[in-house]
């Protein structure tokens, strides 16, 4: 596991996050129950903004690991973010995008 973390830590420094997660989808295949990889494929979402992705591996874990606390507020925190994007579409009423009624 040691090499597998050394491996995504290096692309994540790189930026290449999309090699890193390509390589923990391969390792998660073959290792479904591994919560550790689950968790770094969720980081690895959550820094690309891709919300729903890192919840749907966030909410793996709870399952695997149902005590798993800092996962809990990692859960709470994403569904926090997608509450306060779901406010900002209904900010403006200006639904028709007419450049002329915007402040």
């Amino acid at each position: 596991m040691d090499n597998i973390k050394k491996n995504i830590e290096r692309y994540i420094n790189n930026q290449e996050y999309t090699k890193a997660l390509e390589e923990l989808t391969n390792y998660i295949l073959n290792n479904k129950k591994d919560v550790e990889l689950y968790i770094l494929r969720g980081d690895i979402y959550y820094k690309k903004q891709e919300y729903g992705k890192a919840l749907n591996d966030f909410n793996l874990v709870i399952n695997l690991q149902p005590d798993n606390k800092i996962i809990k507020s990692r859960v709470e925190m994403i569904k926090d973010i997608l509450k306060f994007q779901a406010l900002d579409i209904y900010s403006s009423t200006n639904l028709n995008k007419d450049p002329w009624l915007d402040d």
